[in-house]
């Protein structure tokens, strides 16, 4: 039984943390290796392609308290701490305006909107166009938000999620697999929902393929994989973002076969504010080191964002757990890693 497995240091909070520090560095390092902030987005949809289908199966169920029950509980855990981050990079950027200072040099999305513009940042609705995102990662949580409406139909059925898998990757192979493509292919909601659909079908298929569960060696050879930029930089804007989404899934069994540790918790705690923060954080250091991403900015900034997401996940984050719904468990063996 998956209980009595030893409980993993490096478990699935630390890996979420991991993704987040990667994103963090591709934003704030020019010497940052490039493929590894792609690859490590898509990371984050496929395991919430899995634990979101894992809970929604094994715990809410799929009358209407029980998805209710789970779209109130997502609610909590994305739009607070995001508001947070979306009030800090408003000021942020109007900040920097007042001292002449270009936000957008650090990520060209890192901007305020235009009029209509505003609905995409204040609902995260993926059916509102963006024109400038004061939370400048905030694209891969309004595909996550509408992964999140299809995540019951998906969980209901394996054969729905082949079928989002097979629709997305029709959608993905219209657009081609060359580099200049990558953008569409890496941000737009239907090529990205295959990722959804592989984390769905790994949960599905999962007592099958828990033979294959292997925790250090999926990490380290998904950390090898990211480094074939090295050699090969076209890589990662054509098949790259692809095999690196199997090896995703790879990382997801192994790591979610494993019971997590209290500080490995506590580290996947952090990980959400250190990925909605770090462009804002970043960008106030704009002024001492200006535009040239050097490791000394990297660092500073990154150890500001470290501290500042450790007192969001105690203030807030862990606070917010206590008001989420209890869901009806209805699987007895449902993973202390997996539980969400």
């Amino acid at each position: 039984m998956i209980e009595s497995r030893k409980s993993l240091l490096f478990g699935v909070g630390t890996w979420r943390l991991v993704l987040a520090a990667f994103v963090a560095s591709s934003h704030l390092w020019a010497g940052m290796v490039q493929g590894y902030a792609a690859y490590a987005v898509w990371a984050f949809f496929v395991l919430s392609g899995y634990l979101m289908t894992f809970v929604v199966k094994h715990k809410y169920g799929f009358d209407r308290k029980g998805l209710a029950d789970f779209a109130f509980n997502r609610f909590l855990r994305i739009y607070p701490s995001y508001f947070v981050a979306l009030a800090l990079g408003v000021v942020t950027i109007y900040w920097l305006a007042h001292n002449c200072v270009e936000p957008s040099r650090l990520n060209p999305e890192f901007a305020l909107p235009h009029r209509w513009g505003w609905l995409n940042p204040l609902t995260l609705l993926p059916i509102f166009p963006r024109s400038g995102l004061p939370v400048a990662v905030s694209n891969a949580l309004s595909i996550e938000i509408g992964a999140y409406f299809l995540i019951p139909l998906m969980a209901r059925s394996a054969s729905t999620a082949w079928i989002a898998l097979f629709i997305s990757a029709l959608s993905t192979y219209d657009l081609g697999f060359h580099s200049a493509t990558f953008a569409q292919r890496y941000v737009e909601f239907l090529p990205c929902l295959m990722t959804f659909a592989t984390g769905s079908l790994l949960c599905h298929y999962r007592d099958a393929l828990l033979r294959y569960a292997m925790p250090r060696t999926s990490v380290l050879i998904w950390l090898i994989h990211g480094g074939l930029w090295l050699k090969w930089d076209w890589v990662p804007w054509t098949i790259g973002l692809y095999t690196s989404m199997v090896l995703s899934a790879w990382v997801t069994l192994s790591l979610t076969a494993h019971k997590s540790s209290k500080f490995d918790a506590l580290l996947g705690d952090m990980s959400y504010p250190v990925y909605l923060i770090h462009t804002s954080i970043g960008a106030c250091f704009l002024l001492q080191f200006g535009y040239d991403r050097s490791f000394v900015f990297f660092a500073t900034a990154f150890g500001v964002t470290l501290v500042a997401s450790y007192l969001m996940a105690m203030g807030l984050e862990r606070p917010l757990h206590t008001l989420k719904r209890r869901p009806r468990v209805h699987d007895v063996e449902t993973p202390l890693a997996t539980q969400q």
